[in-house]
């Protein structure tokens, strides 16, 4: 059972497999229930996800707080959401790096991702003539110690970055559909 990068090549493998096989087994839906406190302040939590029509019970929950800095007026208690969205990038970009580098065989010994994302809070606030409330931009570094070619270590890092669902998920429009209720 060989392990690259913290990944089981042959489970790897055999999933990649699989799905060949059946291509459903790839859909998933995941979840998230956000509760708002006050302010800007709340509680996201994650817990079971549905994998080829299935609940998946992942056994535990996860807990995400928001809220925002002070000087944005919020209690700084948690990240404001576009900071966990840009670690959102940042993890999906770095899991790539994980399975990626093991179907290619390439050991990453370690891996740093720091990201910054520029906004302009015009946006939010519904100024500006024409301001996006958005994300205007991701950018950052990659830091990477491994002993492959720099050939090697841009494939991945291309290979990465364009198989992220979280990076695809902001380059192309995904449907929100929100209902009140």
């Amino acid at each position: 059972m060989a392990q690259i990068n913290g990944i089981n090549v042959e489970q790897l493998n055999g999933m990649i497999e699989a799905v060949k096989k059946e291509p459903s087994l790839a859909r998933a839906t995941f979840c998230s229930k956000t509760t708002w406190e006050k302010g800007f302040q709340s509680k996201g939590e994650i817990g079971d996800y549905v994998q080829a029509g299935q609940t998946v019970n992942r056994g535990k929950r996860f807990h995400v707080a928001g809220d925002h800095p002070e000087g944005l007026l919020g209690g700084n208690t948690g990240p404001a959401a576009v900071e966990t969205l840009i670690a959102a990038v940042a993890g999906c970009i770095s899991g790539g790096w994980a399975t990626v580098g093991a179907a290619m065989g390439i050991p990453v010994e370690r891996l740093e991702i720091e990201l910054q994302g520029d906004i302009d809070l015009q946006g939010f606030m519904g100024l500006g003539n024409g301001v996006r409330p958005g994300l205007e931009r991701i950018r950052g570094v990659v830091r990477v110690k491994s002993k492959a070619s720099d050939e090697q270590l841009r494939q991945l890092k291309d290979t990465a970055e364009k198989m992220s669902p979280v990076v695809d998920s902001l380059r192309v429009p995904v449907e929100t559909k929100l209902v009140r209720i």
